[in-house]
């Protein structure tokens, strides 16, 4: 990325909601002629469990990099997308990152500087029936920039 840092941050989670969220957030970083990180959010390991042997099952693998590597995935077959309808595509190279924590902090954190924060209408394991998710909630009451809560049926 050039410049501070990217214009547009965007969250996915391999939901159809953040295929969306990554699909408008590529426009936006395209219409700016700005960079795009792609943010990546997973639970980080309990390290304390293992240390106390508080808990006798195996441990989990970490899923930093197999997210990271789905999001990379998720990325190129959305660009592809928009490279055949002729979309206008960001001008800095897209920067996908994967980092552990709760998903609204590690958002907010990513797009500190940025000029949009963009995260989908619903996710992996949201409930129904509300107005939006807890990470949309959370980062639209206290990101420092401007943010766009986008849903799955948006056009792609």
């Amino acid at each position: 990325m050039t410049g501070t840092g990217p214009a547009v941050v965007v969250g996915v989670d391999g939901s159809d909601g953040s295929r969306a969220a990554l699909r408008h957030a590529l426009d936006e970083a395209g219409r700016r002629r700005a960079g795009l990180r792609v943010v990546v959010v997973y639970a980080p390991s309990d390290y304390w469990a293992d240390l106390v042997a508080l808990d006798r099952r195996p441990p989990t693998p970490d899923p930093g990099t197999g997210a990271t590597a789905r999001a990379r995935a998720m990325v190129q077959e959305v660009v592809a997308e928009r490279r055949a309808r002729a979309a206008t595509l960001p001008a800095d190279e897209v920067e996908v990152v994967g980092a552990a924590g709760p998903p609204a902090d590690v958002l907010i954190d990513a797009a500190d500087g940025a000029e949009l924060l963009v995260v989908g209408h619903r996710g992996r394991g949201a409930a129904h029936g509300r107005l939006t998710g807890p990470v949309a909630l959370g980062c639209v009451l206290r990101s420092r920039c401007p943010v766009t809560v986008v849903p799955p049926t948006s056009a792609g």
